[in-house]
C-alpha cells in the first residue's frame, strides 16, 4: 500500500524575495511523514512534476488523513520563507484511486493569495477479502462510470436497528449528517438495542460524481445525557465507499427513468468514540443506503431470514480498527433421546413381494448457523443417543455484531423423498454465556459442558402432528421435548484471516474432562390434580399426562411406563357452557421417578431472583392501585418506600454457593449477579430520598424491572421443562409447559409454584390465540429421592394405589359375551395389554387392601341434566309404512335424538317441576304439521316433503321442565345392583354412557383393588402379557381429610375499549364467568363499546379441599371471557383471570371494584370493572350483603356499595363542525352522521347540509344527562362515532374517537387553569421545557444581573424620546471586584434601535445590550418562537379541541388495505365538551354554560401576514450552486398572491423580505393560509420551482381563548414605534375574555390602578416596578388600561411574538426546506384593522474607525548576525494593520534600529465601512450577495528590513464586539493584558435546512459602545513565537 503525490506546478505564486526571483520547492505531509521535492529555480509558475511516495500503515487510508502541501522559498544563505499552504482530505481515494485538483494556496493566517498549486494523487490500496455473502449486480466502478450532470437526487438511509450500544440506560437516537444536512430518526427509550426501520432522505441537486465523494457521519446520541458524554459513538465514510466495498455494489451506472436505484442493503457499521481508543467498539448499526434520481423507484430488500444473512461479511469498520479474530469453538459431545421420526416397520413392494423391512428410527446430525457462516458435524445412523466428538470451529471477527447461534438436529432422510427432516432447534443467545460493560470486566462467550433441550412437536408419529412440523425449525416456539445435545463452547485466539468455519474431531481427552458433568441424581415428580374446569369439548373421555423430558411419556417406545397418565374421565357439563372432571372420589395423581445431572444450585439461583421479582412486582401492584384509587399522597409514599426497600434489602440476599464441580460460566455468572444486584439495591436506595407520589416516579420504578430480569437468565438448566398434556382419544389435544424450577423444592427458597395450589390454563396444540382448552386446579413438586421421603403434601392430602384393570364384552346376537372380543376379556383402558385380576402381584413392600371391586365413574352415576337448572325434554315422534300405502298410526314409536327407541312419559323426574306440557316442536323445517321424511330410521338427513319412497317420518316434540329440589343421585352399590356397573358404547373408541341401548355393541367396566404401604413412593406392576413381561403403572389418587364450602360471589358491573370485531365498530357483549365448576353468563349488551351489564353471580356450594389456611393462600381463580354474540357465530374478544377477595371469620368490609385487563394473545384488548368474593360457608351462618334483584327481573344486582355510585351527570357538547374528511371504501363521505356515546347515552348531532362548501354544524350546543359514576376513574370513556348515511340505508361507521380523561372538560378545573396567575414572564418561560427565549440569553442575563452596579450619571440624555426618563445607568463589574467590565446601556443611539422592530428581535435572539436596554426602559420585548407557535399551545385546542377520529375497517375488515396504513385518521371533529355533576335540587344547577353561545355561520376576517425572513432555504436551483433567488407567494381561499416584483430576493439563502400581505377571508370554508417560496428561473427554461410552504390554520387561531389573533404588547403604549396596535383596547378584551369564560365583569378602582377579577385584585404597582415615569399618560396610556393589559398576560394570554415556522415540500412531506420567519394577525371583517406595523430593517451606516498604536515593547526578534553576549538587539519594526473585508492590509512607519523589541510609532490607522447597527457586523457589498463580518481588527508587528522574513514576530485579532468600552474615569481603564481572539459562540437557532446553517449570534457587547469611549487605551500586541 502507498500514496504517490506528484507535485505538478504552481501558478502565480506570490514574489517574496526582494531580489526579484525567487527558487521554489514543495513539503508535502502524510500520516506523520514529510517529503520535499526538488527546487525550481527562478520562476513565479515552476514545474516539479515531482513525484513523492508514501508509505501507507496497515490501516490503510482513512477518512480522517489530510495530505497537506507546502511551498518554500529556497535560499542558501538563509531560511526559507513560507509561500503558502493548503491541505486535503485523502478519503476520496477511498473511492477513487486516482485524483487531480487545483488547491488554493493561503498563507499563515488563512487568507487565500491568488495562487495555485496542481497536484495528482494515486493511492494503491490492499486487495479486498473473498468473502461469501448476498451481493446484488456488484459491479466495479471506474471514475468515468460515474456521470457529472447535475440534477435532483435523493439520497435514502434506512435506519433498521442498533446492537450493543455502550451506554446504559440509554434512549439512542440516530444522527447522519451529509456536507451541511443532517437528519436524525426518532428516539427508542431505555434500549441499547433499538430497532428503528425509519427512512432517512436527504434530497440536493448535484451530480453522481460529487455525490460518490461526500462524507457521511453517522452518530449514536443518547439523549438521556446533554453534555459531550452525549455521544455514544460515530463513524464517518465516504457515500461511494459503501457500495465499492464487498459485499454489495451499485447497480447500473446509468441514471433514466425507467433504471431502477443504485440500492444496498442492510449494511452493518462498527462504531466508535472518537475520544477514545479505537479498540472500544461502541455498538453497531445496520442501515441501507439508495440512490434515487427522477422517476426511479426504490428496490425492495430480499427477504431473507436475518439469522441466515451472512453478517459478518457485512460489517463496515472505521479504518484504524483492525479486524480481529476468534476461534469460537462449539464442541458437540453426544446426544440423547433424540426423536424417532419414522415407524420401525414399514410395508414395501407390491402384493406377491410385500414384506417388511426395519428402516432406521432416526440418523441425526447437528448443524450450526452464526452470522451466515454454517457447519455441521457427522451423520450418525439408526442412533437415538448419538456420539459426536466433533468440534466446529467458527473464525470470526471480535466484537462480533451476531449474538445467536442456531443449532438445529437433523435427521437424514435415506429411504422416502430425500429431504431432511428438522429434529428441532435451539437458538443460543451470545449474550447469556457472555458479558461485555464499560462498568465492569466482562468475559467471552462460554458454555458448558451442558445439555441443551429442544423441542418442536409433538414425539409421535401421526398424520395428525405432520401440520405442525413448522414447530420444529424454532421459528416459533416449540412444545413437546424432542431431545437433548451435550455441548461445550468456548473461544481461543485465532492467527487466522478471514470468516470461515471447520470441522475437526475433538481432543483424545475431552470425553475423560466431561464425565464428572454427566454423574446424574434420582429426582421424584408429583403432580396432583385438583380440578379440571373450562373444558370446551366433553364428548370423548380425557386423560392427562405429566412428563420432564422423555420421563413421563406414556406413548414413548424408548422409556418404562410410569404413574404419569391419569385414568380417563368423561367430562361432565356444568350446565351452561363448558365442561368438568369429576373427582370427587378421588384425585389423580401422577408420581414418577426421572435421573437428571445435579444442577440444582442454578435452579435455586433462578428462584431465588425470582423471588424478588415477584415481591417487587407484588409492591407495585399496590402502589398502582393506591395511585388508581387517589389515595393521600402519603399513602402513596409510602407503598413506594416500602416497595423500594424491600427490593434493596432483597438484592443484597448471598447466591447459593457453587458446587466442587461446576463450569467456567456458573463462576462468571454468580459474580455478575451480584454485581447487577448491588447496582439495583444502589438505584433502589437512592430513590428511596427522592419519591414523589405521582404516575412518573411509578414508571420509574416499573424500569428496575428490565435490570433484574436481565440478571436471572441462566442458559444451562439441563433439565426440561415440564410439560402437561390434555390427550382425548389418544391424541394429544392441549398442552401446559413450565420451567422445571418452579416446581423445585427447598427449604428456604422453593420455586414459586413448588407445593402450592395454582391456576394452570392448558392451550390448544398449534392455536393462534389464547383460547383455554383447559382450566387446571393442580400442585407440583419436583426434588431429590432423599427429599421426597421427607415430603409432605399440602393440605395433609393422603395418596391411595389402586390396580386398575377393565372388563370387556360385546353382544353376540342378544347376549353379551367375550367371543369376538377385538381386545382381551380383561385389558388396560385401550385395550392393548392383558390384565387379567390374577395377573397383578403387588410390588415388594406393597400388599393388598381390599379385594377387587367394581368402580364406578362418577358420571355414570348422573343424568344429562344434572347440573341444570331448566332443561328441556327432546323426543322424536316417529311413524313408519309400509310400500304403496298409507301412515298408519299404529307403527308409531318414540325415540330419543340419538335415534333411539324410549318410553314417553309425562312424569317429572324427582326434584323437578313441569314448566310446559308436552308440544310440537314448529320451529324445525317440515310440512304443515312439522313430519319430516326418510328412506328410514337411521337416514342421515331427513326432508320436509313426502315421497313415495319415504317409509319413515318423525317430528320433535318438546317439554321445559324446572329444578326445584336437589337431584338424587343413586349409589354406585345401587348402580352395581341394577347394571352391574357396565358402561355401554357403539365401538370401545366412541362414547361410553351407563344404561343399555339398542345400538349398543360392546361394555365394559372398571375394577380396582387398592394396596397399601408404609411408604407410598414410585411403583409399577410386573406382568405377564403375550408371553412377555410388561410394566403397568398403578392409579393414584388424592384424597384429603378436610373440606369446606365456599361462596364466591362475582360483581360484574361494565367493560370499556372493548375490541369489536365488527365492521361497524360496535359489540353486542357477553361475559362467562367461570369458577370452580360452575359458570354463568351476563345478559348481551347490544351496539356499545362500553357495556353495563350491572350483575352479581353467587356460586354456591364450592368445595375445596383443605383448610381455610391453604385456601387462602392459593384462592381459586376466578376466568373471564368477553364474548360478542355475532350474526354467525360467537367471537370470543379476550380473557381476563384473577383471584376473589376472602372473608374467612373477618368482618366484612364492602369490596372495591377494580379496573381488569382483558387479553387475547398478549394484546390488550380493553378492561372490566369488577369485583369478586369468596366466603367460607359455615352451617347457621348468613352471608351478609346479599345482592338486590336486577331491575330487569333476570339475575341479581351488584350490591350498592360495591356498585360505583352513580350520579347525574350532564354532558354539554359544542359542536362546530367536521374537517378534512376523507374517502372510505373508494367513496368519499358526503353525508355525514355524528353520534356521541357515554354510558348507554347516545346524542345524534343533527346533519350538516352540505358538507363541502359549510362543514359546521347547523345547531352548535347540545347537552344529554346521563348518570355516571361519581369517581373519575369508574367512569366510562365518551365514544366519538362518525357514520356515513349511504344510499340503500346503508350507514357504515367509518371514523371514531375515544375519549377517556374526564378532567379537561371539568369547569372547574378549566376555570383554575385559566385563572392561574403567571409570577412573571421569566417563570413563564423557565416553565416550559420548548423554552421561548434562548437558554444562552437567559444566561448573559444572569451573569450580568449578578455583578452590576447603579451609578449616578454624568452624561446628558438626548431629548425627545419620553422613554429616556432615568437617569441612572447599569455598570457592569467583574465578580472579583477589578476592573469593570462593560457599560450595559446609555448609547445615544438606543431610541434610533428601539424604532425598529428587528431591534426586539434581535434582543431576543442574544444582543445583550438590547435586551437589557429594553428591560432596563420597560419597552415591550418580543417572544420568539423557534418553533410553530401551535407546537407550543397545543395546536389553539383550548376553546374548541381536535379530535382526529380513527378509521374504522372497510367491509370486510381487511387489516392490510393500503389507505389503512397510510391514512390512519378518517377526518377531524371540532368541538368540545362541559361536564358536571347535577344537583338533586333542580335550582341549585348551574346554567347551561354553552347554552349561550350563538349558532354560528361563515365568519369573514381580515388577515394579515408579516413575513420577514428567509432562513436558510433549500437550493432549489438547477442553474445555480449554493444559492437560490426566492419570492414569496401566499394563497388564502380562492386568492392567490405570487409576489416576484415586490419580494423577489437574488442570489440569497437568508433573504430579508420584511413585507406584509392583507388578505381577506371567510371561515370554515376557507381557514387555511399558506405561506410559499419560490425559486425564480430556478431551471433552464425558466420555470420557478416551489422550495416550501407551510399551513396556518386560521379558524383555530380565531376561535382559541389563547387570543393569538393578535398578540398583546408587555406595555400599553399610544404614541412611538411601539404603541397599542390591536383593534379592542385592553380593558375591552379584558370583558370579552371574562364573559367568553363564565367570569364576573372585572371592576376598576377609581385612579384605574386596581381591578378586580374572579375575587382577585390586582394593582399596577406589581407589574410597574421600575424608575420609568409611567404618570405621563401621553405615552404610556391610562391606567386603567395598563392594568387590564396586565392582567390578561397574567392569566397567559398570547404576547407579541414572531415564530419561525418549517417549510416543506409536499412532493417530499417531512423533508425540511428552510424556515420563514413570520407572524399573523387577525381581525373581524367589521372592525376596522389598525395600521400595519413598520418592518423594514435599517440601512448599513457608513463608519470610520481609528487606531492609535503607540509603542510596542519587549517584541522577541530574530537577527541572522548574533550581536554577542551582553549586545542588544537591533532590529526595524513596523505595525500592520488589517479590518475585517478590507482586500489590503496598512503599515506603519518603520520604527529603524529598535533595541530588544522596544519600538514607539504613534501611529494612526484609519478604516472606512458600513456598519449594520442591528447585527453588529461589518457589511461588505457584492456581486451576488453582501457578506456580514465581524468587526475585527488585527495588528501585527513585522520586521521592516525587506530582506528577513515578512512573518509576523507577533499579532492580535481584536474583535470590537468584544472589546471592552472606554471609561469615564482613567482608574477604571487599566488592563493587565488583551485576550485572545476567540471565535464568537454560535447561538441557539435551529438547523432545518438540507445544508448545514452556522449561525453566528449576535455580540456579546455592542460596537456602539466602542467608539462612544472617553479615553483612548494603550494597545499592546501579544507576543506569539516563531515557529
Amino acid at each position: 500500500m502507498s500514496l504517490s503525490v506528484l507535485a505538478v506546478k504552481g501558478i502565480n505564486l506570490p514574489l517574496l524575495e526582494k531580489s526579484g526571483s525567487q527558487s521554489t520547492l514543495v513539503m508535502a505531509h502524510f500520516q506523520g511523514y514529510t517529503l520535499t521535492s526538488k527546487v525550481f529555480d527562478n520562476s513565479l509558475n515552476p514545474c516539479w512534476n515531482e513525484d513523492m511516495l508514501f508509505p501507507v500503515g496497515k490501516m490503510g487510508v482513512t477518512n480522517d488523513d489530510m495530505v497537506t502541501i507546502e511551498v518554500y522559498t529556497y535560499r542558501t544563505d538563509a531560511r526559507g520563507k513560507l509561500v503558502g499552504k493548503c491541505s486535503t482530505h485523502a478519503s476520496p481515494l477511498l473511492t477513487l484511486p486516482i485524483i487531480t485538483m487545483e488547491l488554493k494556496l493561503k498563507d499563515h493566517f488563512g487568507m487565500e493569495q491568488g495562487a495555485t498549486v496542481i497536484c495528482k494523487l494515486t493511492y494503491t490500496a490492499p486487495p479486498p477479502l473473498n468473502r461469501q455473502v448476498y451481493v446484488r449486480n456488484a459491479k466495479p466502478i471506474q471514475q468515468d462510470a460515474l456521470s457529472v450532470i447535475k440534477d435532483t437526487y435523493q439520497l435514502r438511509f434506512t435506519i433498521h436497528e442498533c446492537r450493543k450500544l455502550a451506554h446504559v440506560p440509554c434512549d439512542p437516537v440516530v444522527v447522519l449528517t451529509i456536507g451541511r444536512a443532517t437528519r436524525s430518526t426518532q428516539i427508542v427509550e431505555n434500549s441499547c438495542d433499538p430497532v428503528y426501520e425509519e427512512s432517512i432522505p436527504f434530497v440536493m441537486y448535484e451530480s453522481p460524481f460529487e455525490i460518490a465523494k461526500m462524507v457521511v457521519n453517522l452518530q449514536i446520541l443518547n439523549t438521556l445525557r446533554n453534555d459531550e458524554a452525549s455521544l455514544v459513538g460515530e463513524f464517518k465514510f465516504v457515500f461511494m465507499t459503501a457500495f465499492i466495498s464487498d459485499p454489495i455494489g451499485w447497480d447500473e451506472p446509468a441514471y433514466s427513468s425507467t433504471d431502477t436505484c443504485r440500492t444496498m442493503f442492510k449494511k452493518w457499521i462498527m462504531i466508535t468514540h472518537p475520544s477514545e481508543n479505537p479498540k472500544n467498539i461502541k455498538g453497531f448499526v445496520s442501515l441501507s443506503m439508495s440512490l434515487l434520481a427522477s422517476g426511479q423507484e426504490l428496490i425492495a430488500p430480499p427477504k431473507i431470514e436475518s439469522l441466515l444473512l451472512d453478517v459478518m461479511a457485512n460489517i463496515m469498520r472505521p479504518s484504524e480498527v483492525y479486524a480481529q479474530y476468534q476461534k469460537l469453538v462449539i464442541r458437540i459431545h453426544r446426544g440423547e433421546d433424540i426423536t424417532q421420526m419414522s415407524n420401525p416397520r414399514v410395508q414395501v413392494g407390491g402384493e406377491e413381494k410385500s414384506k417388511l423391512v426395519k428402516l432406521a428410527y432416526t440418523n441425526p446430525y447437528v448443524t450450526l448457523s452464526y452470522g451466515g457462516s454454517k457447519g455441521r458435524t457427522s451423520l450418525q445412523y439408526s442412533e437415538y443417543n448419538p456420539v459426536y466428538m466433533e468440534d466446529i470451529i467458527f473464525n470470526i471477527e471480535v466484537p462480533t455484531i451476531c449474538d445467536t447461534l442456531m443449532i438445529t438436529l437433523m435427521d437424514r432422510d435415506i429411504e422416502f423423498d430425500g429431504i431432511d427432516d428438522h429434529i428441532g432447534t435451539f437458538f443460543l443467545k451470545l449474550d447469556t454465556i457472555s458479558y461485555r460493560s464499560n462498568d465492569y470486566l466482562g468475559f467471552d462467550p462460554q458454555f458448558g459442558p451442558s445439555y441443551l433441550n429442544f423441542y418442536g412437536r409433538p414425539r409421535e408419529i401421526s398424520e395428525n402432528y405432520t401440520k405442525f412440523n413448522y414447530l420444529n425449525e424454532g421459528w416459533v416456539p416449540g412444545v413437546a421435548f424432542r431431545g437433548r445435545l451435550f455441548v461445550e463452547i468456548f473461544t481461543k485466539p485465532s492467527y487466522s484471516v478471514g470468516v470461515f468455519n471447520e470441522l475437526t474431531e475433538s481432543p483424545a481427552d475431552s470425553k475423560s474432562k466431561v464425565e464428572n458433568f454427566l454423574n446424574r441424581k434420582t429426582f421424584i415428580m408429583l403432580f396432583g390434580f385438583i380440578e379440571a374446569t373450562m373444558i370446551e369439548k366433553g364428548d370423548l373421555a380425557i386423560q392427562f399426562e405429566v412428563s420432564i423430558g422423555d420421563y413421563g411419556n406414556s406413548m414413548s417406545s424408548t422409556t418404562q411406563p410410569t404413574n404419569s397418565l391419569t385414568a380417563s374421565s368423561q367430562p361432565m357439563f356444568d350446565g351452561t357452557k363448558y365442561y368438568y372432571c369429576n373427582w370427587d372420589d378421588g384425585r389423580p395423581v401422577c408420581l414418577f421417578p426421572c435421573q437428571w445431572e445435579d444442577c440444582m444450585y442454578r435452579l435455586h439461583t433462578l428462584n431465588i431472583m425470582e423471588r424478588i421479582l415477584y415481591r417487587y412486582e407484588e409492591n407495585l401492584e399496590r402502589v398502582q392501585d393506591f395511585i388508581q384509587l387517589e389515595a393521600d399522597e402519603k399513602e402513596i409514599k409510602a407503598a413506594m418506600k416500602r416497595a423500594l426497600k424491600d427490593l434493596a434489602s432483597d438484592c443484597l440476599m448471598t447466591l447459593p454457593e457453587l458446587p466442587p464441580i461446576h463450569t467456567n460460566l456458573d463462576e462468571k455468572l454468580r459474580q455478575l449477579r451480584h454485581f447487577k444486584l448491588k447496582n439495583i439495591s444502589d438505584s433502589a436506595t437512592d430513590d428511596v430520598q427522592n419519591i414523589k407520589g405521582n404516575w412518573e416516579f411509578y414508571e420509574r420504578m416499573c424500569e428496575l424491572k428490565t435490570p433484574l430480569k436481565d440478571a436471572f437468565s441462566e442458559p444451562q438448566t439441563q433439565v426440561p421443562d415440564l410439560l402437561v398434556w390434555m390427550i382425548s382419544n389418544g391424541e394429544r389435544v392441549a398442552y401446559f409447559k413450565a420451567p422445571i424450577h418452579h416446581f423445585l423444592f427447598h427449604k428456604r427458597n422453593p420455586g414459586h409454584a413448588c407445593n402450592k395450589f395454582r391456576s394452570i390454563q392448558l392451550h390448544y396444540l398449534g392455536s393462534k390465540d389464547d383460547r383455554t382448552a383447559c382450566l387446571l386446579k393442580c400442585f407440583g413438586w419436583f426434588g431429590t429421592e432423599e427429599e421426597y421421603w421427607n415430603y409432605d403434601i399440602p393440605s395433609d392430602g393422603r395418596i391411595t394405589v389402586y390396580a386398575e384393570t377393565f372388563e370387556n364384552q360385546t353382544v353376540m346376537g342378544t347376549t353379551w359375551s367375550i367371543k369376538g372380543l377385538s381386545r382381551p376379556e380383561f385389558s388396560n383402558p385401550d385395550g392393548k395389554i392383558a390384565l387379567p385380576q390374577t395377573a397383578f402381584i403387588p410390588p415388594k413392600g406393597w400388599e393388598w387392601g381390599e379385594d377387587w371391586q367394581v368402580s364406578l365413574d362418577f358420571s355414570s352415576l348422573v343424568t344429562e341434566d344434572y347440573n341444570m337448572n331448566e332443561y328441556t325434554d327432546r323426543i322424536f315422534e316417529v311413524d313408519m309404512r309400509e310400500a304403496g300405502k298409507s301412515w298408519s298410526s299404529a307403527k308409531k314409536v318414540w325415540m330419543n335424538i340419538d335415534m333411539e327407541e324410549v318410553n314417553r312419559s309425562d312424569d317429572m323426574p324427582p326434584g323437578w317441576e313441569s314448566k310446559s306440557d308436552w308440544m310440537i316442536d314448529a320451529s324445525q323445517p317440515g310440512d304443515g304439521e312439522s313430519w319430516q321424511y326418510a328412506i328410514e330410521v337411521d337416514a342421515a338427513e331427513y326432508v320436509s316433503s313426502s315421497k313415495p319412497y319415504h317409509y319413515c317420518r318423525r317430528r320433535l316434540w318438546l317439554r321445559e321442565r324446572v329444578k326445584v329440589g336437589a337431584t338424587v343421585i343413586p349409589t354406585v352399590a345401587e348402580v352395581v345392583a341394577k347394571t352391574g356397573g357396565w358402561d355401554y358404547a357403539k365401538t370401545f373408541q366412541s362414547k361410553f354412557h351407563s344404561g343399555e341401548m339398542n345400538s349398543d355393541i360392546v361394555r365394559r367396566r372398571r375394577w380396582r383393588r387398592m394396596m397399601n404401604s408404609r411408604n407410598v413412593g414410585p411403583v409399577c406392576f410386573e406382568i405377564w402379557s403375550d408371553d412377555r413381561q410388561v410394566l403397568v403403572p398403578p392409579v393414584m389418587v388424592l384424597e384429603f381429610p378436610e373440606i369446606n364450602t365456599y361462596e364466591v360471589r362475582a360483581h360484574i358491573y361494565q367493560g370499556r375499549e372493548l375490541s369489536s370485531p365488527e365492521v361497524d365498530g360496535t359489540i353486542n357483549a357477553y361475559c362467562v364467568v367461570s369458577c370452580w365448576r360452575s359458570t354463568a353468563i351476563t345478559r348481551t349488551i347490544k351496539k356499545q363499546l362500553s357495556p353495563t351489564w350491572d350483575q352479581s353471580f353467587m356460586f354456591k356450594g364450592i368445595t375445596i379441599n383443605g383448610n381455610t389456611n391453604d385456601v387462602r393462600n392459593s384462592l381459586p381463580s376466578v376466568t373471564i371471557t368477553i364474548w360478542h354474540n355475532g350474526a354467525n357465530a360467537d367471537v370470543p374478544v379476550g380473557v381476563s383471570s384473577l383471584k376473589p377477595h376472602p372473608f374467612f371469620g373477618e368482618n366484612y368490609q364492602v369490596s372495591r371494584m377494580k379496573w381488569y385487563p382483558v387479553y387475547t394473545n398478549g394484546k390488550h384488548h380493553g378492561d372490566i370493572l369488577a369485583a369478586f368474593e369468596i366466603f367460607q360457608t359455615i352451617h347457621g351462618e348468613d352471608i351478609p350483603f346479599v345482592p338486590p334483584p336486577h331491575p330487569s327481573g333476570t339475575g341479581l344486582q351488584v350490591p350498592p356499595g360495591i356498585r360505583p355510585i352513580l350520579k347525574q351527570t350532564r354532558i354539554e357538547v359544542l359542536s362546530w363542525g367536521l374537517r378534512h374528511l376523507k374517502f372510505w371504501s373508494g367513496k368519499p363521505i358526503i353525508n355525514p352522521r355524528l353520534e356521541i356515546e357515554c354510558g348507554g347515552a347516545i346524542l345524534v348531532l343533527p346533519n350538516i347540509d352540505d358538507v363541502l362548501n359549510n362543514p359546521n354544524f347547523p345547531q352548535t350546543a347540545h347537552y344529554f344527562d346521563v348518570p355516571l359514576p361519581q369517581e373519575n376513574n369508574f367512569k366510562p370513556p365518551i365514544n366519538i362515532r362518525l357514520l356515513d348515511q349511504r344510499p340503500n340505508g346503508f350507514t357504515p361507521l367509518v371514523g371514531k374517537y375515544v375519549i377517556k380523561d374526564f378532567t379537561p372538560f371539568d369547569p372547574d378545573w378549566i376555570m383554575a387553569q385559566l385563572t392561574q396567575r403567571k409570577e412573571n414572564v421569566e417563570d413563564e418561560k423557565d416553565s416550559d421545557k420548548n423554552s421561548l427565549i434562548s437558554e444562552e440569553v437567559e444566561e448573559k442575563e444572569d451573569s450580568i444581573a449578578e455583578t452590576v452596579v447603579i451609578i449616578e450619571d454624568e452624561i446628558d440624555y438626548p431629548t425627545g424620546c419620553a422613554a429616556c426618563l432615568s437617569k441612572k445607568k447599569v455598570v457592569g463589574k467583574s465578580t472579583a471586584g477589578q476592573t469593570p467590565v462593560t457599560i450595559v446601556d446609555e448609547t445615544d443611539d438606543w431610541e434610533f434601535l428601539s424604532m425598529y422592530w428587528w431591534s426586539r428581535y434581535y434582543a431576543m435572539q442574544g444582543d445583550q445590550l438590547l435586551y437589557k436596554t429594553f428591560l432596563h426602559h420597560e419597552l415591550p420585548i418580543l417572544v420568539v418562537y423557534e418553533k410553530e407557535i401551535e407546537t407550543y399551545f397545543n395546536n389553539f385546542s383550548d376553546s374548541i379541541q381536535q379530535f382526529k377520529l380513527q378509521r374504522c375497517p372497510k367491509l370486510g375488515g381487511d387489516p392490510d388495505d393500503e389507505d389503512d396504513e397510510k391514512d390512519p385518521d378518517i377526518g377531524m371533529y371540532k368541538g368540545s365538551f362541559r361536564i358536571y355533576e347535577l344537583h338533586t335540587d333542580v335550582s341549585k344547577n348551574r346554567e347551561l354554560i354553552y347554552g349561550t353561545v350563538p349558532t354560528v355561520g361563515p365568519i369573514k376576517i381580515n388577515v394579515r401576514a408579516y413575513l420577514l425572513q428567509g432562513l436558510r432555504l433549500a437550493c432549489r436551483s438547477r442553474i445555480k450552486e449554493n444559492t437560490c433567488d426566492p419570492f414569496l407567494a401566499v394563497k388564502l381561499g380562492s386568492r392567490e398572491i405570487f409576489d416576484v416584483d415586490g419580494s423577489l430576493k437574488k442570489n440569497s439563502r437568508d433573504p430579508m423580505f420584511a413585507t406584509f400581505y392583507n388578505l381577506t377571508t371567510i371561515i370554515p370554508n376557507m381557514p387555511q393560509l399558506i405561506v410559499q417560496t419560490w425559486d425564480w428561473n430556478a431551471t433552464e427554461e425558466g420555470r420557478d420551482i416551489l422550495i416550501g410552504e407551510t399551513r396556518i390554520d386560521l379558524e383555530n387561531r380565531y376561535l382559541s381563548v389563547k387570543r393569538p389573533m393578535c398578540g398583546l404588547t408587555e406595555r400599553y403604549m399610544i404614541d412611538g414605534p411601539h404603541a397599542w396596535r390591536d383593534f379592542m383596547s385592553p380593558v375591552q378584551i379584558l370583558e370579552e375574555w371574562c364573559l367568553a369564560n363564565g367570569i364576573p365583569v372585572p371592576t376598576y378602582s377609581s385612579d384605574g390602578k386596581r381591578v378586580g377579577v374572579n375575587g382577585e385584585m390586582f394593582a399596577s404597582e406589581e407589574f410597574e416596578k421600575h424608575a420609568v415615569n409611567y404618570e405621563d399618560t401621553t405615552v404610556w396610556g391610562e391606567y386603567k388600561e395598563r392594568t387590564a393589559l396586565y392582567v390578561l398576560l397574567e392569566f397567559g394570554l398570547i404576547r407579541d411574538y414572531v415564530e419561525k415556522r418549517q417549510l416543506t415540500d409536499p412532493v417530499m412531506p417531512g423533508v425540511p426546506q428552510g424556515r420563514i420567519l413570520m407572524w399573523v394577525d387577525i381581525f373581524p371583517f367589521s372592525e376596522k384593522p389598525p395600521e400595519p406595523m413598520r418592518v423594514d430593517p435599517p440601512l448599513p451606516v457608513d463608519q470610520e474607525l481609528r487606531v492609535i498604536v503607540f509603542e510596542v515593547t519587549n517584541v522577541e526578534t530574530i537577527q541572522e548576525i548574533d550581536p554577542g553576549p551582553g549586545m542588544e538587539k537591533l532590529n526595524d519594526l513596523l505595525v500592520q494593520g488589517h479590518f475585517s473585508g478590507d482586500t489590503e492590509s496598512q503599515v506603519s512607519e518603520i520604527h529603524t534600529r529598535a533595541v530588544n523589541g522596544n519600538g514607539v510609532f504613534n501611529w494612526r490607522f484609519k478604516f472606512n465601512f458600513q456598519y449594520a447597527y442591528l447585527k453588529r457586523q461589518v457589511m461588505i457589498p457584492g456581486d451576488i450577495e453582501d457578506t456580514y463580518l465581524d468587526p475585527i481588527v488585527t495588528l501585527k508587528v513585522m520586521d521592516g528590513d525587506p530582506g528577513v522574513s515578512r512573518e509576523p514576530y507577533g499579532y492580535v485579532h481584536l474583535n470590537l464586539s468584544y472589546m471592552p468600552r472606554g471609561m469615564v474615569r482613567e482608574d477604571w481603564a487599566v488592563m493587565d493584558i488583551i485576550p485572545e481572539y476567540e471565535e464568537p459562540p454560535k447561538g441557539k437557532d435551529e438547523v432545518y435546512d438540507p445544508d448545514d446553517y452556522t449561525f453566528v449570534g449576535p455580540p456579546k457587547i455592542s460596537f456602539l459602545n466602542l467608539y462612544k469611549a472617553k479615553k483612548d487605551i494603550r494597545m499592546v500586541a501579544a507576543v506569539q513565537k516563531r515557529w
